[in-house]
């Protein structure tokens, strides 16, 4: 095999490693290892380590032991001590590729975050790249305990330890951490996870366009809450429901129904086509398309809406409860059927009337989102060139570019029109006729289009960018910020959003808001 095979096939071991339960084999105490590896799968991580500690003192030649305790480390962060510990129980339990596998999994971890720095909130340890993701490290800490606050108040859930949470700086350094691929980001939106007892996330830098990393971080925390919550019993759907559900909570909304989620939504069940259950219990990532996987969290997220619309705030805690203390030991659709007394089969069909009753609109020009890796500085031109599938309204787009780089904004603008005429949902060539019209002082116009734009596609940064700068021209500096926040909340690298960010906030005297973004578009731009 090539070194590419192995080591895939070394990942594929890994995740058997830490996924599944641990076999004890012919170890000295089977029933404790059982115990403590149940114990790390629901992530009583701190519990584990003190017990095998004790166990590592009368079974420190044990490989079993030695693996049990690798894999508690691993999942505490100490990424040193699990090396070590797995290198012990291949010394003493010989040459095994389940070993070998999850050796190699922490030396890629270890190799990756050697050069991270370690940054602290009052319930969250961060690790980032410094030199290349510095900036996010105060909307970090700032998201990550607004959400912490609002969970606690919503589910009463407050960890013991500190949550860890991971940032990578581009997809390769992602990958060897996570085990995900190039498919898993471009075709599921896999940009984020919680494993191991900590919060994997992708560095909005490494995408086009970036995405909704923020709600993302907060997705993450919602299926962190989940698993300890419910004991690591929650099925995907419910998973993945619950946390699409909930992930904009921290910053107040907005609903998880969406334009895209709305028109993927009304599609399908126009169309009988919605995502089956036992598929969206296997696995949302292997779905097939980005329309399959946006449909599968949407409805995953309707059918939380249509749980707390029969049992309320009380009856949802009152499932995960059920889940967590073993008394639904079938899991989230026994726990369903205990709080509202229904069949889970009449529960399914009460939730397509529920939303079939929610009168959805499918959108002209709505489609899934699609993420896509940076490749270079010039990619996102490319790509949003690429974006306008009109030959024509391609051409005339370029036209209107470069009449516009002329300074003839009026025939610009006469171009961008004429490529809308035969393009009428290219948000790309909406993004352009707006910028050309701020550019000439006619900001009501500009806001009209982008408003248009961001109803079609409400998580490209570069509608808000050009909103902030519109509402400054029209001295609204409250909704220019709001505007620069949200462009913020998916791309905080374009130096020019703090650069206006500053103009507004100073505007509105905040000092201090003006102060911190003058630092960082300092920063982005040394």
């Amino acid at each position: 095999m090539g070194s590419q095979t192995m080591k895939k096939m070394s990942l594929i071991w890994v995740l058997f490693f830490l996924l599944i339960p641990f076999s004890s084999g012919q170890a000295a105490s089977p029933g404790v290892l059982a115990s403590l590896d149940e114990k790390v799968e629901r992530w009583e991580v701190e519990e584990a380590w003190t017990e095998v500690q004790s166990l590592l003192k009368t079974e420190s030649r044990n490989p079993q032991v030695l693996e049990l305790a690798a894999k508690v480390a691993f999942h505490r962060g100490e990424y040193g001590e699990a090396k070590k510990l797995i290198q012990a129980a291949l010394e003493t339990g010989g040459d095994d590729e389940k070993r070998r596998g999850f050796s190699l999994f922490i030396e890629s971890t270890l190799g990756v975050l050697s050069s991270f720095q370690k940054f602290e909130s009052p319930h969250f340890i961060i690790h980032l790249d410094e030199k290349q993701d510095g900036i996010l490290v105060d909307y970090l800490k700032d998201n990550l305990e607004r959400t912490y606050r609002v969970m606690a108040d919503r589910y009463d859930f407050r960890p013991k330890e500190k949550v860890r949470v991971e940032v990578f700086p581009d997809t390769k350094a992602f990958y060897l951490c996570s085990t995900l691929s190039a498919r898993d980001i471009e075709v599921a939106g896999a940009v984020g996870l919680a494993q191991f007892n900590k919060l994997l996330i992708l560095s909005p830098r490494a995408l086009v366009y970036g995405y909704r990393w923020m709600d993302s971080l907060s997705h993450e925390y919602l299926h962190y809450l989940i698993l300890k919550l419910s004991a690591n019993k929650a099925p995907i759907w419910f998973h993945e429901g619950l946390a699409k559900y909930e992930e904009t909570r921290w910053r107040g909304g907005p609903s998880y129904l969406n334009s895209v989620s709305q028109t993927l939504l009304a599609q399908a069940l126009g169309r009988g086509k919605l995502i089956s259950w036992d598929r969206m219990e296997n696995s949302f990532i292997k779905l097939e398309t980005p329309e399959e996987v946006q449909l599968a969290y949407a409805q995953a997220a309707s059918v939380i809406d249509f749980l707390l619309f029969q049992a309320g705030d009380q009856g949802l805690r009152e499932v995960l409860r059920r889940m967590g203390d073993g008394s639904a030991p079938g899991g989230a659709r026994q726990a369903v059927e205990q709080v509202l007394g229904w069949p889970f089969s009449e529960f399914s069909e009460k939730w397509k009337e529920f939303l079939a009753r929610k009168d959805l609109r499918e959108m002209e020009g709505v489609h899934a989102r699609r993420y896509k890796i940076k490749e270079g500085k010039s990619d996102e031109e490319r790509v949003e060139i690429n974006e306008i599938k009109s030959l024509i309204a391609r051409n005339r787009a370029h036209l209107g570019d470069r009449l516009k780089e002329r300074g003839r904004m009026e025939a610009a603008v006469l171009e961008y029109r004429r490529a809308l005429a035969e393009s009428r949902e290219s948000v790309p060539v909406m993004n352009r006729l707006s910028d050309t019209l701020i550019r000439m002082n006619r900001a009501p116009e500009a806001l009209k289009v982008l408003r248009e734009a961001g109803a079609l596609a409400p998580d490209h940064p570069t509608i808000y960018n050009y909103m902030g700068k519109a509402y400054l021209q029209l001295q609204d500096f409250s909704s220019a910020r709001g505007a620069l926040e949200e462009s913020i909340q998916i791309n905080p690298f374009n130096p020019e959003v703090h650069q206006n960010l500053a103009l507004a906030a100073e505007k509105m005297g905040d000092l201090d808001t003006a102060a911190r973004s003058r630092e960082i578009l300092r920063k982005l731009i040394r």
